[in-house]
């Protein structure tokens, strides 16, 4: 008898076990998630083609403006600095000028990581004149040394040739379902060289006052930053870029040359300074924002994508003319992957 009711007991637990594991209806039964079988790993999401080489290349057109806050000529109503009730600073003029981005990356096997090499090409000539306004008395240029004369008019040009290098090594990760993540670290190269033409025209003595400045440098330095990718339809994501670099700058060249032609009536006066030796350290920063279309084709064997985006590139520097560079646009890329 005692075995028959601790048989019913030890059914009864186990048919109300049972019910309580069970799912109500009409709600659909699932499953209880299983842990991880391996841990804090995050699923690789690089463009794997097949049959493939794990080669990709790249190609951007840029069209990109230079923001670099130069003053060309200072205007005064009144000559007297104790006098004067009015004064204004007349700045660079830029406009969007065109450049181009060739790249080069690999696929490695080992853990779906990538190596990634770009060469970045940006070189642009900006001009700008300006003339004396009429409410002012005396007009001096910025560039040019002083004067003790007043001038017209000034032709003011900026020639800039900024080419870089960055090498990286990164590796793209699912965030969920939709999002997708890349950080990476490398390094950033460049050569950035810059010419300042002044044209300082004296009706009043019949003479013009010239000025070269120029600056030749270059930089290197350890990079890191991320990719996203945030996946709006199959075909179609929204994607950005932010990264940031400390920078070695070295001047190979500091030369400025003047010519003024108001200090003495026999003739012009000419100073020249020259240095060689300059170095610092400084920082660079990178945003974009833009939309990306990515899509296999030819029974997955290739694979190509095409970027529509917004870039910012600022360098931070002290000894640069106005303490910063910065260039800002439109880039255009596309990649196939083989």
């Amino acid at each position: 008898m005692y075995r028959g009711l601790l048989i019913l007991l030890v059914l009864s637990i186990s048919s109300l076990k049972a019910e309580l594991n069970s799912c109500a209806k009409p709600e659909p039964c699932c499953d209880i998630p299983a842990e991880p079988t391996i841990a804090a790993y995050n699923s690789p999401a690089r463009i794997d083609v097949c049959g493939s080489k794990d080669t990709y290349l790249t190609l951007s057109f840029i069209y990109w403006k230079i923001e670099e806050n130069i003053f060309v000529a200072k205007f005064k109503a009144d000559g007297s600095d104790t006098t004067n009730n009015r004064t204004k600073y007349s700045t660079m003029d830029y406009d969007y000028k065109p450049g181009f981005k060739v790249g080069l990356g690999y696929n490695f096997l080992y853990d779906d990581w990538s190596a990634y090499i770009e060469y970045t090409r940006y070189h642009a000539t900006n001009s700008v004149s300006r003339s004396r306004p009429s409410w002012a008395q005396f007009m001096e240029p910025v560039y040019n040394r002083t004067t003790a004369t007043s001038g017209s008019e000034i032709d003011f040009k900026l020639k800039l040739e900024y080419d870089f290098l960055d090498l990286d090594l990164s590796r793209w990760q699912y965030e969920g379902q939709k999002l997708l993540l890349k950080a990476f670290l490398g390094l950033h190269g460049a050569k950035l060289d810059q010419d300042i033409t002044s044209i300082f025209k004296i009706d009043s003595l019949s003479v013009t006052n010239n000025s070269i400045f120029t600056l030749k440098q270059w930089f290197i330095g350890p990079r890191i930053g991320f990719f996203y990718k945030w996946k709006l339809l199959d075909y179609l994501s929204l994607t950005g870029k932010g990264s940031t670099a400390l920078l070695y700058q070295k001047f190979t060249k500091i030369f400025l040359r003047q010519e003024d032609q108001d200090t003495l009536p026999a003739g012009a006066t000419t100073l020249t300074t020259t240095e060689r030796s300059r170095s610092s350290v400084n920082g660079l920063f990178e945003l974009m924002i833009g939309f990306e279309y990515d899509k296999y084709f030819y029974r997955n064997k290739y694979h190509f994508n095409c970027l529509a985006g917004y870039d910012l590139h600022g360098i931070a520097s002290h000894i640069l003319p106005p303490g910063w560079l910065a260039l800002h646009g439109l880039t255009l890329t596309a990649r196939l992957d083989f």
